[in-house]
Protein backbone atom coordinates (compact mmCIF):
# COMPACT_ATOMS: atom_id res chain seq x y z
CA UNK A 1 0.00 0.00 0.00
CA UNK A 2 1.53 2.99 -0.89
CA UNK A 3 1.43 5.80 1.96
CA UNK A 4 1.35 9.63 1.95
CA UNK A 5 2.75 12.46 3.54
CA UNK A 6 2.78 15.77 4.13
CA UNK A 7 6.15 17.66 3.72
CA UNK A 8 6.23 20.50 5.37
CA UNK A 9 9.96 20.91 3.28
CA UNK A 10 7.56 21.39 -0.06
CA UNK A 11 4.78 22.15 1.19
CA UNK A 12 2.46 19.51 -0.25
CA UNK A 13 1.47 16.20 0.32
CA UNK A 14 4.22 13.66 -1.79
CA UNK A 15 4.11 9.80 -2.00
CA UNK A 16 6.89 8.77 0.33
CA UNK A 17 10.14 7.22 -1.30
CA UNK A 18 12.69 5.67 1.23
CA UNK A 19 16.27 6.21 0.62
CA UNK A 20 17.00 2.72 1.24
CA UNK A 21 14.37 -0.10 0.31
CA UNK A 22 16.16 -2.19 3.61
CA UNK A 23 15.55 0.53 6.20
CA UNK A 24 14.03 3.65 6.66
CA UNK A 25 15.70 5.94 9.08
CA UNK A 26 13.83 8.41 11.34
CA UNK A 27 14.88 11.07 13.98
CA UNK A 28 12.22 13.12 15.82
CA UNK A 29 13.11 15.96 18.04
CA UNK A 30 12.36 14.91 22.10
CA UNK A 31 12.34 17.09 24.72
CA UNK A 32 14.40 19.18 27.42
CA UNK A 33 13.63 17.93 30.54
CA UNK A 34 13.16 20.85 32.76
CA UNK A 35 10.17 20.96 34.29
CA UNK A 36 6.94 18.57 34.26
CA UNK A 37 6.03 17.05 31.55
CA UNK A 38 2.45 18.23 29.73
CA UNK A 39 -0.15 17.84 27.34
CA UNK A 40 1.18 19.63 24.45
CA UNK A 41 4.45 17.49 25.01
CA UNK A 42 2.71 14.71 25.23
CA UNK A 43 1.06 15.26 21.45
CA UNK A 44 3.83 15.47 19.80
CA UNK A 45 5.09 11.96 21.55
CA UNK A 46 1.58 10.01 20.34
CA UNK A 47 2.49 11.65 16.70
CA UNK A 48 5.63 9.83 17.08
CA UNK A 49 4.46 6.83 18.38
CA UNK A 50 1.36 6.74 15.83
CA UNK A 51 3.70 6.94 12.47
CA UNK A 52 6.38 4.58 14.40
CA UNK A 53 3.38 2.01 14.39
CA UNK A 54 2.04 2.95 11.25
CA UNK A 55 5.45 2.76 9.26
CA UNK A 56 5.37 -0.67 10.63
CA UNK A 57 2.22 -1.92 9.96
CA UNK A 58 2.97 -1.04 6.15
CA UNK A 59 6.29 -3.34 6.37
CA UNK A 60 8.79 -1.08 6.73
CA UNK A 61 12.22 -1.41 9.26
CA UNK A 62 12.94 1.45 10.75
CA UNK A 63 15.35 3.06 12.75
CA UNK A 64 14.56 5.57 15.07
CA UNK A 65 16.25 8.16 17.57
CA UNK A 66 14.40 10.45 19.63
CA UNK A 67 17.26 13.01 21.67
CA UNK A 68 17.65 14.41 24.98
CA UNK A 69 18.48 17.80 25.34
CA UNK A 70 19.93 17.30 28.90
CA UNK A 71 22.10 20.76 28.39
CA UNK A 72 20.70 23.73 27.89
CA UNK A 73 19.83 27.81 29.48
CA UNK A 74 16.82 26.55 31.20
CA UNK A 75 18.22 23.70 32.85
CA UNK A 76 21.20 25.30 33.60
CA UNK A 77 19.43 28.30 35.71
CA UNK A 78 16.22 25.35 37.20
CA UNK A 79 19.43 23.63 38.66
CA UNK A 80 21.11 26.80 40.15
CA UNK A 81 18.49 28.18 41.69
CA UNK A 82 17.63 24.91 43.62
CA UNK A 83 20.85 24.28 44.18
CA UNK A 84 21.72 21.47 42.43
CA UNK A 85 23.49 19.23 39.49
CA UNK A 86 22.03 19.51 35.84
CA UNK A 87 21.96 15.83 35.94
CA UNK A 88 20.09 16.27 38.94
CA UNK A 89 16.98 17.89 37.07
CA UNK A 90 18.01 15.85 34.10
CA UNK A 91 17.18 12.70 35.89
CA UNK A 92 14.25 13.95 37.81
CA UNK A 93 12.09 15.13 34.48
CA UNK A 94 13.48 12.13 32.44
CA UNK A 95 12.25 9.96 34.86
CA UNK A 96 9.02 11.28 34.54
CA UNK A 97 9.04 11.23 31.28
CA UNK A 98 9.78 7.36 30.81
CA UNK A 99 7.07 6.69 33.55
CA UNK A 100 4.83 8.65 30.65
CA UNK A 101 5.74 6.56 27.55
CA UNK A 102 5.10 3.53 29.77
CA UNK A 103 1.56 5.05 31.09
CA UNK A 104 0.42 5.51 27.62
CA UNK A 105 1.59 2.63 25.92
CA UNK A 106 4.22 4.81 23.79
CA UNK A 107 6.60 2.80 22.24
CA UNK A 108 10.50 3.82 22.64
CA UNK A 109 12.91 4.19 20.07
CA UNK A 110 16.19 2.49 19.37
CA UNK A 111 18.25 5.32 20.41
CA UNK A 112 17.91 8.02 22.79
CA UNK A 113 21.18 9.80 22.64
CA UNK A 114 22.11 12.55 24.52
CA UNK A 115 23.69 16.06 24.08
CA UNK A 116 26.29 15.43 27.10
CA UNK A 117 26.96 11.99 25.17
CA UNK A 118 27.61 13.28 22.39
CA UNK A 119 29.98 16.10 22.56
CA UNK A 120 32.72 14.00 20.32
CA UNK A 121 30.45 14.41 17.28
CA UNK A 122 29.19 17.96 18.11
CA UNK A 123 32.85 19.32 18.07
CA UNK A 124 33.95 17.82 15.28
CA UNK A 125 30.79 18.85 13.31
CA UNK A 126 31.14 22.46 14.22
CA UNK A 127 34.99 22.13 13.20
CA UNK A 128 34.29 21.02 9.95
CA UNK A 129 31.83 24.13 9.51
CA UNK A 130 34.60 26.68 10.48
CA UNK A 131 36.43 24.73 8.28
CA UNK A 132 33.78 25.58 5.08
CA UNK A 133 33.53 28.87 6.40
CA UNK A 134 29.96 28.15 7.48
CA UNK A 135 31.20 29.13 11.23
CA UNK A 136 33.68 31.44 12.52
CA UNK A 137 34.59 32.11 16.23
CA UNK A 138 34.41 35.05 17.88
CA UNK A 139 34.33 36.56 21.50
CA UNK A 140 31.08 34.74 22.73
CA UNK A 141 31.66 31.59 20.83
CA UNK A 142 31.24 29.80 17.60
CA UNK A 143 28.74 31.32 15.26
CA UNK A 144 27.21 29.99 11.71
CA UNK A 145 27.36 32.21 9.28
CA UNK A 146 22.89 32.48 8.09
CA UNK A 147 23.81 34.36 4.90
CA UNK A 148 26.31 31.85 3.42
CA UNK A 149 23.87 29.30 3.40
CA UNK A 150 21.65 30.59 0.21
CA UNK A 151 18.76 28.18 0.86
CA UNK A 152 18.18 29.24 4.57
CA UNK A 153 14.65 29.67 5.12
CA UNK A 154 13.27 26.91 2.65
CA UNK A 155 11.85 25.00 5.40
CA UNK A 156 9.93 27.69 7.37
CA UNK A 157 9.37 29.83 3.87
CA UNK A 158 11.03 32.95 5.22
CA UNK A 159 13.30 35.36 3.13
CA UNK A 160 16.26 35.68 5.06
CA UNK A 161 16.02 39.11 4.16
CA UNK A 162 12.80 40.12 5.54
CA UNK A 163 13.81 38.66 9.34
CA UNK A 164 14.50 40.94 12.02
CA UNK A 165 16.15 41.33 15.24
CA UNK A 166 14.21 40.20 17.85
CA UNK A 167 11.99 37.14 18.63
CA UNK A 168 13.83 33.56 18.50
CA UNK A 169 16.75 35.64 16.63
CA UNK A 170 19.78 35.49 19.69
CA UNK A 171 21.22 39.17 19.70
CA UNK A 172 25.01 39.20 20.44
CA UNK A 173 27.51 42.20 19.42
CA UNK A 174 30.22 40.03 18.68
CA UNK A 175 28.28 38.06 15.83
CA UNK A 176 28.92 39.32 12.64
CA UNK A 177 25.23 38.93 11.20
CA UNK A 178 22.14 39.06 13.91
CA UNK A 179 20.77 36.16 12.04
CA UNK A 180 23.88 33.82 12.86
CA UNK A 181 23.34 30.93 15.55
CA UNK A 182 25.31 30.03 18.32
CA UNK A 183 27.32 26.02 18.10
CA UNK A 184 29.70 26.75 20.70
CA UNK A 185 28.69 29.00 23.80
CA UNK A 186 31.78 29.87 25.60
CA UNK A 187 31.13 28.98 29.44
CA UNK A 188 29.81 31.80 31.86
CA UNK A 189 30.46 31.33 35.62
CA UNK A 190 28.02 28.68 37.36
CA UNK A 191 27.72 27.04 33.82
CA UNK A 192 28.44 23.47 33.05
CA UNK A 193 31.04 23.14 30.56
CA UNK A 194 33.59 20.78 28.28
CA UNK A 195 36.69 21.66 26.38
CA UNK A 196 36.96 22.71 22.53
CA UNK A 197 39.61 23.40 20.43
CA UNK A 198 37.79 27.14 20.83
CA UNK A 199 37.73 27.37 24.54
CA UNK A 200 35.87 25.77 27.17
CA UNK A 201 32.13 25.55 27.03
CA UNK A 202 28.74 23.91 25.45
CA UNK A 203 26.80 23.03 22.37
CA UNK A 204 24.45 25.62 21.07
CA UNK A 205 20.70 24.12 21.18
CA UNK A 206 20.47 23.52 17.19
CA UNK A 207 23.48 21.94 16.73
CA UNK A 208 22.73 18.72 18.97
CA UNK A 209 20.13 17.23 16.12
CA UNK A 210 22.52 17.72 13.74
CA UNK A 211 25.14 16.04 15.46
CA UNK A 212 23.06 13.20 16.67
CA UNK A 213 21.42 12.50 13.10
CA UNK A 214 24.79 12.06 11.76
CA UNK A 215 26.70 10.06 14.16
CA UNK A 216 23.90 7.53 14.20
CA UNK A 217 22.62 7.56 10.64
CA UNK A 218 25.21 9.02 8.02
CA UNK A 219 24.47 12.24 6.22
CA UNK A 220 20.88 11.80 5.15
CA UNK A 221 18.09 10.61 6.93
CA UNK A 222 14.17 9.72 5.68
CA UNK A 223 11.81 11.57 8.53
CA UNK A 224 12.85 14.26 10.30
CA UNK A 225 9.43 14.85 13.01
CA UNK A 226 9.07 17.25 15.66
CA UNK A 227 6.29 20.11 16.84
CA UNK A 228 5.60 22.78 14.59
CA UNK A 229 7.12 25.51 16.91
CA UNK A 230 10.18 23.79 16.00
CA UNK A 231 10.17 24.74 12.32
CA UNK A 232 12.02 27.71 12.72
CA UNK A 233 14.48 28.86 14.09
CA UNK A 234 15.36 24.83 15.01
CA UNK A 235 15.01 23.07 12.25
CA UNK A 236 15.84 25.69 9.99
CA UNK A 237 19.30 25.75 11.73
CA UNK A 238 19.41 22.02 11.41
CA UNK A 239 19.34 22.02 7.77
CA UNK A 240 21.69 24.92 7.23
CA UNK A 241 24.22 23.60 9.30
CA UNK A 242 23.97 20.02 8.30
CA UNK A 243 23.66 20.39 4.45
CA UNK A 244 26.84 23.36 4.55
CA UNK A 245 29.13 20.27 6.49
CA UNK A 246 28.04 17.56 3.87
CA UNK A 247 26.88 18.90 0.84
CA UNK A 248 23.78 16.69 0.59
CA UNK A 249 20.11 17.04 1.47
CA UNK A 250 19.75 15.96 4.97
CA UNK A 251 16.41 15.08 5.61
CA UNK A 252 13.59 14.59 2.73
CA UNK A 253 10.46 14.14 4.77
CA UNK A 254 9.62 16.84 7.04
CA UNK A 255 6.64 16.13 9.13
CA UNK A 256 5.31 18.33 11.66
CA UNK A 257 2.60 17.95 14.71
CA UNK A 258 0.29 20.40 15.30
CA UNK A 259 0.56 22.64 18.40
CA UNK A 260 -1.87 22.16 21.41
CA UNK A 261 -3.55 25.03 23.16
CA UNK A 262 -4.85 25.07 26.49
CA UNK A 263 -8.99 26.72 26.27
CA UNK A 264 -7.96 28.55 23.03
CA UNK A 265 -4.65 30.12 24.83
CA UNK A 266 -0.81 28.90 24.34
CA UNK A 267 0.54 26.02 27.10
CA UNK A 268 2.89 27.87 29.18
CA UNK A 269 5.56 26.94 32.08
CA UNK A 270 5.98 30.14 32.75
CA UNK A 271 2.09 31.51 33.63
CA UNK A 272 1.30 28.05 34.83
CA UNK A 273 -1.30 27.70 32.01
CA UNK A 274 -1.16 23.79 30.79
CA UNK A 275 -2.25 20.63 31.99
CA UNK A 276 0.34 18.10 33.76
CA UNK A 277 0.05 14.52 32.61
CA UNK A 278 0.53 13.47 36.23
CA UNK A 279 -2.59 15.75 36.93
CA UNK A 280 -4.41 14.26 33.98
CA UNK A 281 -3.63 10.74 35.35
CA UNK A 282 -5.59 11.81 38.41
CA UNK A 283 -8.63 12.57 36.92
CA UNK A 284 -8.68 10.29 33.49
CA UNK A 285 -7.61 6.69 32.08
CA UNK A 286 -4.61 7.20 30.23
CA UNK A 287 -6.04 5.18 26.89
CA UNK A 288 -8.54 8.56 26.69
CA UNK A 289 -5.63 10.61 26.09
CA UNK A 290 -4.27 8.83 23.05
CA UNK A 291 -8.24 8.88 21.73
CA UNK A 292 -8.36 12.35 22.13
CA UNK A 293 -5.27 12.83 20.06
CA UNK A 294 -6.03 10.63 17.58
CA UNK A 295 -9.46 12.24 17.28
CA UNK A 296 -7.83 15.30 15.42
CA UNK A 297 -5.06 14.22 12.85
CA UNK A 298 -1.34 15.17 14.21
CA UNK A 299 -0.79 17.93 11.92
CA UNK A 300 -3.87 20.03 12.81
CA UNK A 301 -3.51 22.70 15.96
CA UNK A 302 -5.76 20.83 18.76
CA UNK A 303 -7.01 23.65 21.57
CA UNK A 304 -7.91 20.62 24.49
CA UNK A 305 -10.37 21.52 27.17
CA UNK A 306 -11.85 18.98 29.46
CA UNK A 307 -14.82 18.69 28.12
CA UNK A 308 -13.23 17.43 24.75
CA UNK A 309 -12.02 14.61 27.24
CA UNK A 310 -15.18 13.90 28.82
CA UNK A 311 -16.76 13.29 25.41
CA UNK A 312 -13.88 11.32 24.32
CA UNK A 313 -13.84 8.98 27.49
CA UNK A 314 -17.99 8.35 26.72
CA UNK A 315 -16.49 7.15 23.21
CA UNK A 316 -13.86 5.06 24.58
CA UNK A 317 -17.14 3.73 26.85
CA UNK A 318 -18.79 2.99 23.73
CA UNK A 319 -16.04 0.99 22.23
CA UNK A 320 -15.07 -1.21 25.05
CA UNK A 321 -18.70 -2.12 25.31
CA UNK A 322 -18.70 -2.67 21.66
CA UNK A 323 -16.27 -4.77 21.95
CA UNK A 324 -17.83 -6.74 24.58
CA UNK A 325 -20.61 -7.29 22.74
CA UNK A 326 -19.52 -8.36 20.47
CA UNK A 327 -16.87 -10.88 21.99
CA UNK A 328 -19.87 -12.55 23.43
CA UNK A 329 -21.80 -12.98 19.94
CA UNK A 330 -18.61 -14.13 18.36
CA UNK A 331 -19.12 -17.42 20.78
CA UNK A 332 -22.54 -18.08 19.99
CA UNK A 333 -22.92 -21.03 17.34
CA UNK A 334 -25.79 -21.14 14.63
CA UNK A 335 -27.14 -24.61 15.67
CA UNK A 336 -30.41 -23.53 17.70
CA UNK A 337 -33.05 -25.22 14.98
CA UNK A 338 -35.80 -23.32 16.72
CA UNK A 339 -35.18 -19.78 16.18
CA UNK A 340 -34.57 -17.95 12.51
CA UNK A 341 -31.42 -17.10 11.40
CA UNK A 342 -30.77 -13.16 10.91
CA UNK A 343 -29.72 -11.26 7.77
CA UNK A 344 -26.02 -10.88 7.56
CA UNK A 345 -24.71 -8.52 10.15
CA UNK A 346 -20.64 -8.87 9.39
CA UNK A 347 -20.29 -8.93 5.89
CA UNK A 348 -17.98 -5.31 6.14
CA UNK A 349 -16.05 -7.02 8.69
CA UNK A 350 -13.54 -8.47 6.31
CA UNK A 351 -12.09 -5.36 4.55
CA UNK A 352 -12.47 -2.97 8.15
CA UNK A 353 -8.97 -3.08 8.86
CA UNK A 354 -8.01 -2.36 5.09
CA UNK A 355 -10.02 0.56 4.84
CA UNK A 356 -8.43 2.31 8.25
CA UNK A 357 -5.19 1.24 7.00
CA UNK A 358 -5.96 3.19 3.49
CA UNK A 359 -6.73 6.30 6.02
CA UNK A 360 -3.75 6.02 7.71
CA UNK A 361 -1.54 5.88 5.00
CA UNK A 362 -3.13 9.47 4.15
CA UNK A 363 -1.11 10.94 5.81
CA UNK A 364 -1.92 9.31 9.48
CA UNK A 365 -5.18 10.50 8.83
CA UNK A 366 -6.23 8.70 12.56
CA UNK A 367 -9.41 10.81 12.39
CA UNK A 368 -10.74 9.18 9.23
CA UNK A 369 -9.95 5.79 10.67
CA UNK A 370 -11.52 6.80 13.72
CA UNK A 371 -14.26 7.56 11.70
CA UNK A 372 -14.39 4.10 9.61
CA UNK A 373 -14.83 2.20 12.88
CA UNK A 374 -17.49 4.74 14.58
CA UNK A 375 -19.47 3.88 11.56
CA UNK A 376 -18.90 0.20 11.23
CA UNK A 377 -20.22 0.77 15.34
CA UNK A 378 -23.44 2.25 15.25
CA UNK A 379 -24.29 0.05 11.69
CA UNK A 380 -23.64 -3.53 14.09
CA UNK A 381 -25.12 -1.79 16.85
CA UNK A 382 -28.27 -0.73 14.95
CA UNK A 383 -28.58 -4.46 13.56
CA UNK A 384 -28.04 -6.34 17.07
CA UNK A 385 -31.09 -4.24 18.53
CA UNK A 386 -32.79 -5.46 15.76
CA UNK A 387 -31.70 -8.92 16.08
CA UNK A 388 -32.48 -8.70 19.99
CA UNK A 389 -36.11 -7.70 18.79
CA UNK A 390 -36.80 -10.46 16.85
CA UNK A 391 -35.15 -12.96 18.21
CA UNK A 392 -33.38 -14.18 15.75
CA UNK A 393 -29.74 -15.68 15.59
CA UNK A 394 -26.69 -14.73 13.78
CA UNK A 395 -25.75 -16.64 10.54
CA UNK A 396 -23.59 -19.42 10.32
CA UNK A 397 -21.74 -17.00 7.74
CA UNK A 398 -21.40 -14.08 10.78
CA UNK A 399 -19.96 -16.05 13.12
CA UNK A 400 -17.35 -17.77 10.66
CA UNK A 401 -16.67 -14.43 9.85
CA UNK A 402 -16.19 -13.39 13.79
CA UNK A 403 -14.06 -16.27 14.32
CA UNK A 404 -11.85 -15.40 11.58
CA UNK A 405 -11.97 -11.65 11.93
CA UNK A 406 -12.87 -10.14 14.76
CA UNK A 407 -9.38 -11.05 16.39
CA UNK A 408 -7.85 -9.46 13.82
CA UNK A 409 -9.72 -6.31 14.28
CA UNK A 410 -8.47 -6.17 17.60
CA UNK A 411 -5.17 -6.72 17.30
CA UNK A 412 -5.11 -4.46 14.44
CA UNK A 413 -6.47 -1.72 16.67
CA UNK A 414 -4.44 -2.04 19.32
CA UNK A 415 -0.96 -2.67 17.41
CA UNK A 416 -1.41 0.50 15.13
CA UNK A 417 -3.87 2.96 16.80
CA UNK A 418 -2.68 1.77 20.21
CA UNK A 419 -6.28 1.25 21.96
CA UNK A 420 -7.75 -1.88 23.52
CA UNK A 421 -5.04 -2.16 25.77
CA UNK A 422 -7.15 -3.95 28.14
CA UNK A 423 -10.05 -6.16 28.23
CA UNK A 424 -13.59 -4.62 28.25
CA UNK A 425 -14.46 -5.51 31.83
CA UNK A 426 -10.86 -4.37 33.06
CA UNK A 427 -11.53 -1.44 31.05
CA UNK A 428 -14.69 -0.80 33.55
CA UNK A 429 -12.93 -1.61 36.89
CA UNK A 430 -10.08 1.10 36.31
CA UNK A 431 -13.22 3.62 35.49
CA UNK A 432 -13.92 3.02 39.51
CA UNK A 433 -10.55 4.51 40.47
CA UNK A 434 -12.02 7.69 39.65
CA UNK A 435 -14.30 10.17 40.37
CA UNK A 436 -16.54 9.56 37.25
CA UNK A 437 -19.49 7.37 38.74
CA UNK A 438 -23.07 8.46 38.94
CA UNK A 439 -25.18 8.75 42.02
CA UNK A 440 -27.93 6.62 41.01
CA UNK A 441 -27.57 3.48 43.41
CA UNK A 442 -27.06 -0.38 42.54
CA UNK A 443 -30.60 -1.17 43.44
CA UNK A 444 -31.88 1.40 41.70
CA UNK A 445 -30.47 0.54 38.56
CA UNK A 446 -31.22 -3.27 38.92
CA UNK A 447 -35.17 -2.36 39.52
CA UNK A 448 -34.98 -0.58 36.71
CA UNK A 449 -33.79 -3.28 34.74
CA UNK A 450 -36.23 -5.80 35.69
CA UNK A 451 -38.87 -3.10 34.60
CA UNK A 452 -37.33 -3.09 31.13
CA UNK A 453 -36.70 -7.01 31.43
CA UNK A 454 -40.87 -7.06 31.78
CA UNK A 455 -41.45 -4.65 29.38
CA UNK A 456 -39.06 -6.55 26.93
CA UNK A 457 -41.02 -9.45 27.20
CA UNK A 458 -44.41 -7.81 26.39
CA UNK A 459 -42.85 -6.27 23.45
CA UNK A 460 -43.69 -2.99 24.16
CA UNK A 461 -39.97 -1.65 23.15
CA UNK A 462 -40.61 2.08 23.66
CA UNK A 463 -41.31 1.74 27.48
CA UNK A 464 -38.07 -0.46 27.27
CA UNK A 465 -36.27 2.15 25.21
CA UNK A 466 -37.63 5.08 27.53
CA UNK A 467 -35.90 3.21 30.72
CA UNK A 468 -32.91 2.87 28.87
CA UNK A 469 -32.73 6.79 28.21
CA UNK A 470 -33.36 7.34 31.47
CA UNK A 471 -30.67 5.48 32.99
CA UNK A 472 -28.34 7.18 30.14
CA UNK A 473 -28.95 10.17 31.59
CA UNK A 474 -28.09 9.20 34.61
CA UNK A 475 -24.78 8.27 33.55
CA UNK A 476 -25.57 4.69 33.33
CA UNK A 477 -25.49 2.50 30.16
CA UNK A 478 -26.76 -0.39 29.34
CA UNK A 479 -26.15 -3.32 27.00
CA UNK A 480 -28.09 -6.12 25.70
CA UNK A 481 -26.23 -9.08 24.77
CA UNK A 482 -26.67 -12.83 24.42
CA UNK A 483 -26.14 -13.60 28.03
CA UNK A 484 -28.62 -10.98 29.71
CA UNK A 485 -28.22 -7.01 30.00
CA UNK A 486 -25.25 -5.03 31.50
CA UNK A 487 -24.71 -1.83 32.85
CA UNK A 488 -21.80 0.38 33.29
CA UNK A 489 -21.15 4.07 34.71
CA UNK A 490 -19.43 5.89 32.63
CA UNK A 491 -19.89 9.30 34.21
Amino acid sequence: MKIHFFNTLTGKKELFNPLSASKVKMYCCGVTPYGNTHIGHSRTFFSYDLLYRTLVDQGYEIEWARNITDVDDKIINKANSEGVSCGDIVSRYVAEQDEMLELFNLLRPQYEPKVTESIPQIISLIQTLIDKEYAYVSKSGVYYRVRKFSEYGKLSKNKINDLKKGARIEIDESKEDALDFALWKFVKPGEIFWSSPWGDGRPGWHVECSAMIHSKFGDSIDIHMGGRDLIFPHHEAEIAQSEGATGKPFATNWLHAGMVTLYGEKMSKSTNHYVAIKDFLGKYPAEVLRLVFLSVSYGQPLDFTFEMTTENLKKLGKIYRFVSLVNEYSLQNSDDLTKQYSESIFLDLPNLVLRMKEALADDLNSSAALAIFFDFIRTINTKISNLEKTGKILTKEDIAILKSDWPKLKTWIKNVLGLLTKEPQEFFDDLKKFSLASEISVKDINDKLEERKLARLNKDWKKSDTIRDELLAQGVQIQDTPSGTKWTILL
